[in-house]
């Protein structure tokens, strides 16, 4: 009997560690620079995960799921209020934010080449090309295509240690509209969305796992160029007390739990 009291104790407390876990990595996800990889790393999780995914075994990471939604929910409300009515702080944070991630990203790769840096410099232009394209994604309504679209590389990319899936959003032209959709409780988006998401886990999971094991740097010097070439989006319209201090709070967040 105490045995049995026992066992339903610790089971119960490893699915709320779970649970706070989730609701730490759902948080962490919406922060562009900020990967889930790197977090579930810091777990001591993310090999066994994997694997787990890979073979649709899902079961253990229930409460963590329900965590991870609660996280987002919460940091996209947040950061959403935020934008609306403080945009210049926040547009710095998550300047800061992305400004931080580069050389993370970097010190992650094989040293320099001249491949590399041409991939470096692809990147930059053909992020920074989305933002004259503005009938593409930005400033458009969200299609059904575009949110699953959102879903599927955003998960994907947050399979991989050091590479987060909100920058990618935000390259895209998308993050703000996810977080309006998150903020106001779109839930037919959100529907489309997550449907991307468990697409993108579970297809291009192995396939990431695949490509990095093989061409890591260059996947990375190529990321690196996004980022770099999305800059113009986030750059806060005027630069005060305010807006440096949440840069550098952007900075210091994913310098700790960036790493």
């Amino acid at each position: 009997m105490v045995k049995m009291i026992t066992r339903g104790y610790l089971r119960s407390k490893a699915q709320i560690i779970l649970w706070l876990r989730g609701i730490i990595l759902g948080a962490g996800v919406i922060i562009p620079g900020v990967s889930g990889g790197t977090i579930m790393v810091i777990f001591g999780m993310y090999e066994k995960m994997l694997q787990d995914l890979l073979r649709f075994h899902v079961k253990p990471y229930i409460a963590m799921g329900i965590g991870v939604l609660v996280g987002v929910f919460a940091g996209g409300a947040l950061l959403s209020f935020l934008f609306d009515h403080h945009p210049d702080p926040t547009y710095a944070f998550i300047l800061g934010c992305l400004l931080m991630s580069i050389p993370l990203i970097l010190k992650r790769t094989r040293g320099y080449t001249k491949k590399r840096l041409l991939l470096l410099v692809t990147g930059g232009i053909l992020s920074f090309s989305l933002l004259e394209l503005p009938t593409l994604f930005i400033g458009t309504e969200l299609t059904l295509g575009q949110t699953f679209l959102a879903g599927f590389v955003s998960s994907a990319t947050m399979m991989v240690p050091g590479v987060s899936g909100s920058a990618l959003l935000i390259v895209l032209g998308l993050y703000e509209e996810i977080l309006e959709a998150v903020r106001d409780f779109q839930m037919g988006t959100l529907i489309i969305f997550v449907t991307g998401a468990a697409t993108g886990v579970f297809i291009l999971a192995k396939v990431l796992k695949t490509l990095f094991t093989l061409y890591m740097s260059e996947i990375l010097f190529f990321f690196t160029g996004l980022i770099i070439g999305s800059f113009n989006m986030v750059m806060p319209g005027t630069i005060g007390f305010f807006p440096l201090v949440t840069f550098g709070l952007g900075l210091a967040l994913v310098y700790r739990f960036g790493k």
